[in-house]
């Protein structure tokens, strides 16, 4: 039977296709195992480099993380009061406002301690030329004893006389004991203030001293000079370094705590005293490495990582699990700091394929960065 010309037409069409499609797929699969491949092909087998980012395995180390709360409070503090009774004649008080050392910050009316002032002031020369003039008349027997020390006797009562006088205008003042920040105050001009009377506050922000307790089992976990972090317990907050500066001598009996004060640097003032922080602080431990968790393989022998070999061909590194976090692992085994660890592609990475240098620095906790609830050996499937 014959078939039409449109049918014989079309099957001629139809075997080149099929011979060229032929060719093709020939032909790539040959130049797969080229050197140069693509970095990017599929799969990963038959000689391809996978799709995959590179990591530098970093330096850390295994300690006990210790996530608590704590409340600032200024470097010094001090509640200015007044130490005399009157009334304001001049407030230099503004809240917010830095001062420095001795500057006046609230004036009394003192006239009438001033008068007293310049009293004393007028008499003391006076009665000290005349002890002295008696105590030369008493050399030259032209003095009694007792009137050259009745002399003496004026002049010192007058010396002290004039030391009361300028404690006196003295107390009339509030200066700043030290550089800081003033705080409210309800005090104006014209007000009448009494001894004892609060007048403002006065806080030292330049370092802020954050107060905070641990269980008296992580006693050993904290010591002077580590470091510590602390943000704001609500809200997303910045993170801020500080170290530990005192540890207390004795374990609250009450609570079984032990209290432990960690400063910090404060020249922005973005930590304010009074504030509620929440506080991380990891103690230091032994050596070990820090890899991104999802470089983290598993097969019947254990977790390994997949390793850029000095040929730059993928290797397997067999690891153990000592401490993990939300996204690091640390791990210790045939990982050692600055190896090149495969991290995003890892599940298609195959033994001798070829992988890429350096992609990206995959962002790593610092070297004190230990994870803080998992502890040694934690477990874990493929990542």
């Amino acid at each position: 039977m014959k078939l039409p010309g449109s049918l014989a037409v079309g099957a001629l069409i139809g075997l080149a296709i099929g011979a060229a499609a032929t060719t093709f797929v020939l032909s790539a699969r040959q130049n797969d195992g080229a050197p140069g491949a693509s970095m990017a092909a599929g799969a990963g087998r038959g000689g391809y480099a996978p799709a995959v980012s590179i990591v530098v395995a970093e330096v850390a180390s295994v300690g006990k993380t210790l996530d608590v709360i704590g409340e600032g409070r200024s470097l010094k503090s001090v509640a200015l009061t007044s130490e005399a009774t009157g009334i304001v004649a001049d407030i230099n008080v503004a809240p917010g406002k830095k001062v420095s050392k001795g500057d006046v910050l609230l004036r009394l009316d003192d006239e009438e301690q001033r008068i007293a002032l310049e009293r004393a002031k007028a008499q003391y020369p006076i009665a000290k030329q005349n002890a002295e003039r008696y105590e030369d008349l008493l050399n030259t027997e032209a003095a009694s004893e007792l009137e050259a020390e009745a002399a003496f006797n004026n002049y010192k009562a007058i010396e002290a006389d004039l030391r009361a006088a300028e404690f006196a205008v003295q107390q009339r003042a509030i200066r700043a004991p030290f550089d800081g920040v003033i705080g409210l105050t309800e005090i104006e001009a014209g007000d009448y203030v009494r001894a004892g009377d609060i007048v403002t506050t006065l806080d030292d922000t330049s370092s802020i001293v954050i107060e905070f307790a641990i269980p008296q089992e992580a006693a050993r976990a904290v010591e002077i000079g580590q470091k510590v972090t602390a943000k704001l317990a609500a809200g997303a907050d910045i993170p801020h370094d500080g170290v530990v500066t005192a540890i207390d001598s004795r374990v609250d009996p009450e609570n079984r705590t032990l209290k432990i004060e960690a400063t910090f640097e404060n020249d922005d003032t973005a930590l304010l005293p009074g504030a509620i922080f929440a506080v991380s602080t990891t103690s230091s431990g032994k050596p070990a490495v820090s890899v991104p968790g999802l470089a983290i393989q598993w097969d019947r022998s254990g977790p390994f990582v997949w390793r850029r070999g000095p040929e730059g061909a993928a290797e397997s590194a067999s690891v153990e699990i000592l401490q993990r976090t939300d996204d690091t692992v640390l791990v210790s085994g045939a990982v050692k700091p600055g190896d090149l660890i495969v991290w995003e592609g890892a599940d298609r990475v195959r033994e001798g394929m070829p992988l890429p240098g350096l992609t990206t620095q995959h962002s790593q906790p610092s070297s004190a960065g230990a994870a803080n609830a998992s502890g040694p050996g934690a477990a874990g499937g493929s990542e």
